[in-house]
């Protein structure tokens, strides 16, 4: 007789876990989702809208994979049934899945949670199994129902109308925000402004001396002739007028969330979201490390918003940071911790960090394809530079006067690493970074005992400082993180959506532009659906599904007053 039969969403991790548990257990994986929404009645919903009751299929190729499951199940002893699907919404959604398709009270089966593929984390679950939690049940399929409602009716106007493919309650969001970024461009590049610089060449860096009023303000022109006319006056030699110096701190970032792993990605390693996701998946679920000889894994779950970290893992950090750095090194108290969001009852989500320190990226590296050792550093780093000590930067203000024109440059010169001394290379890569062996960082100055400059050329130049700039995967889901938009297992569906549909392109950079179909759907979407598709509602909406999984509201009421809303615009647009 077995001692339980568990099933997951992923086989992947099912080698990772069966090496823990040995024989004992036996592991099946779901591949997702075991059931959805017919397309049924009224828009195809599979919903009653008179009770609101949903109506559900069993996908088409999980029938043989449920009647496996049942043969199983009658001819073999099982001592206990545990779901351990994803520990989120969706998660919990096919664990109720799997339950009733076995034919089998959800209530009997056993919950686990795993937030990292370890022993540890898997003993711990197994000595603790709770039960499905009917809050995120509820709440996935108010989402399920919410985005089928929106997405299937407006689509189905927008395709008779523009003969566009679909809209969707996220996904018409986020093209309205592309849109108004390029907007935003436009308007810009309407009314430039200008500035006027020396070039220097010292020590071998390149040195911008920038024209500023008496009181340090940057000197902007509406005419590019107005400062031709003032560069006409100006010689090649700059007289030092005077030195300001300001003492700074700099903060590491916070633990990575799914939002903010994304964006890192994106900006350091020119990774795309979907393949960022992939590899984080793979990384979470297990990779056979050959020196190890057994499959592990390496990451804790990467769809979160938690920037928790535990402390065990904690204290093991801070024992590596001063046996690596130094006791200043350690930042018990750092700032992030002041702004961590409240932990739901199942509590136990963290930040994506390492399983284990003992598992230094460049140790494994052979183990490891380019791409999941880049991704695993990354994160790596990242963790134990959030549990250090800020940087102490001193910024050295150098003012000019040039025929009594004024002109400044600065340059920052660190006087203590902090957490810089993970990853200087990421942090700061233009500069020439020097560990002394007391563990402090000096970037030198680049003008020590300078008088005088003399320019190579002094030019007009167009103002780009606040120049609004396109988003890009990256950039996109920390704005959506940031307004409270779509959920850390939905980032990477967005922007692919919007290119599929041809609603918008990427540039040579990788951002977004907005096709000529897409500003046509937005305009038609923003003429007749304002109030729902724009940020705070969307936003709203996301709040109550939140709400339903905490108990505080529940998916009849929700649904049933949002349907009676949307209902009364669609028929009068529908005329």
């Amino acid at each position: 007789m077995k001692k339980g039969l568990i099933f997951l969403e992923s086989a992947t991790k099912k080698k990772t876990i069966q090496s823990f548990l040995g024989e004992e257990y036996v592991i099946f994986a779901t591949g997702g989702h075991l059931w959805e929404l017919k397309k049924s009645g009224v828009y195809n919903l599979g919903v009653d809208l008179e009770n609101f009751q949903p109506s559900y299929e069993v996908i088409a190729e999980k029938k043989s994979l449920i009647n496996f499951w049942k043969n199983y199940l009658s001819k073999e002893k099982i001592l206990a049934i545990y779901l351990a699907t994803d520990p989120d919404r969706e998660g919990e959604a096919i664990a109720q899945e799997t339950a009733k398709s076995l034919g089998i009270d959800p209530i009997k089966c056993q919950r686990l949670l795993f937030y990292e593929i370890t022993p540890r984390s898997i003993k711990e679950a197994l000595s603790n199994p709770l039960t499905i939690n009917q809050n995120l049940v509820e709440s996935q399929l108010s989402r399920q129902v919410l985005d089928r409602m929106i997405g299937f009716c407006l689509s189905t106007i927008l395709q008779k109308k523009l003969q566009a493919l679909s809209a969707g309650r996220v996904q018409s969001v986020v093209l309205k925000l592309i849109i108004e970024r390029e907007e935003l461009i436009k308007q810009f590049e309407k009314k430039k402004l200008y500035i006027l610089c020396g070039l220097c060449q010292v020590n071998k860096q390149k040195i911008t001396l920038k024209q500023v009023d008496e009181t340090g303000e940057l000197i902007l022109y509406k005419e590019k002739s107005a400062a031709e006319e003032i560069k006409k006056k100006l010689s090649l030699i700059f007289q030092l007028a005077d030195q300001k110096e300001e003492k700074k701190f700099i903060l590491p970032k916070s633990p990575l969330i799914t939002s903010l792993l994304l964006f890192e990605a994106k900006s350091q390693l020119g990774f795309s979201v979907a393949q960022t996701t992939q590899l984080a998946q793979k990384l979470y679920e297990g990779v056979w490390i050959s020196s190890q000889r057994k499959q592990i894994g390496l990451i804790t779950y990467p769809r979160t918003d938690a920037t928790r970290i535990n402390q065990e893992f904690t204290s093991s950090a801070y024992q590596y940071i001063k046996k690596n750095w130094g006791f200043n090194y350690v930042n018990t108290n750092p700032a992030w911790k002041k702004k961590e969001k409240t932990l739901n009852v199942q509590g136990a989500h963290e930040s994506i960090h390492p399983t284990y320190l003992n598992y230094q990226p460049e140790e494994i590296k052979s183990s490891l394809t380019e791409e999941e050792y880049k991704l695993y550093k990354l994160i790596y780093n990242h963790t134990l530079a959030s549990l250090m000590s800020p940087a102490q930067i001193n910024k050295i203000t150098w003012r000019f006067l040039n025929n009594n024109y004024h002109f400044v440059t600065t340059e920052r010169i660190c006087q203590f690493a902090g957490f810089l001394a993970v990853a200087p290379e990421v942090y700061f890569p233009n500069y020439n970074v020097k560990l002394k062996s007391e563990l402090i960082t000096l970037w030198s100055p680049a003008m020590p005992g300078i008088s005088q400059l003399e320019a190579y050329k002094i030019e007009v130049q167009e103002y780009q400082e606040n120049k609004p700039v396109r988003y890009n995967e990256g950039s996109l889901v920390q704005e959506l993180e940031r307004l409270g938009i779509g959920r850390p297992s939905t980032y990477n569906l967005f922007g692919r959506v919007l290119l599929k549909r041809g609603y918008a392109k990427l540039n040579e950079k990788g951002q977004f532009i907005p096709t000529p179909l897409g500003i046509a759907v937005n305009n038609w979407l923003q003429a007749n659906f304002a109030t729902l598709i724009n940020e705070g509602y969307t936003a709203a909406l996301e709040t109550e599904l939140d709400k339903i999984s905490q108990g505080e509201n529940d998916y009849l009421t929700f649904i049933k007053t949002f349907w009676e809303n949307f209902s009364f615009s669609l028929a009068r647009i529908s005329k």
